[in-house]
């Protein structure tokens, strides 16, 4: 599915097909909330140009990995020219989901003791992810 910000017949994508979208998204991971706050936590960094668009794909491809149907879904907001390819994943869900635990539970245990610091924090993370996060 082709990315381009273009639903149905080539009219724009509507705010009610956003908010479906993002219903998807939370129920998705109702049982994960934290994923689903993070998912948000990059779409603000992008609305407040923290992240460019290759970021915020990058990022947005990683929480949504094993999911393709969301993956398909964002696409569609995506600028004409942009699309995340849906992979198969070769590692079992479990060590990823692990993995992602780990630094989660890292990155948080971070903005508990300094804010300054995790906010310096994800300044370097957006800094590595396509230049974001200059002036």
């Amino acid at each position: 599915m082709a990315g381009g910000g273009e639903g149905e017949g080539g009219s724009k994508l509507t705010k009610k097909y956003a908010e479906t979208y993002l219903k998807e998204v939370r129920e998705m991971f109702e049982d994960k909330k934290y994923k689903y706050d993070m998912f948000l936590e990059v779409m603000k960094d992008f609305s407040t140009q923290r992240a460019d668009i290759v970021c915020v794909m990058g990022r947005v491809k990683e929480l949504l990995k094993g999911h393709s149907n969301l993956i398909q879904g964002f696409n569609l907001f995506l600028p004409k020219g942009y699309e995340i390819s849906v992979d198969e994943e070769k590692a079992s869900p479990e060590e990823k989901i692990s993995e992602f635990d780990e630094a989660f539970d890292f990155i948080t245990l971070i903005k508990e003791r300094d804010e300054h610091v995790y906010t310096s924090f994800l300044d370097l993370v957006n800094k590595h992810c396509g230049g974001a996060g200059r002036n």
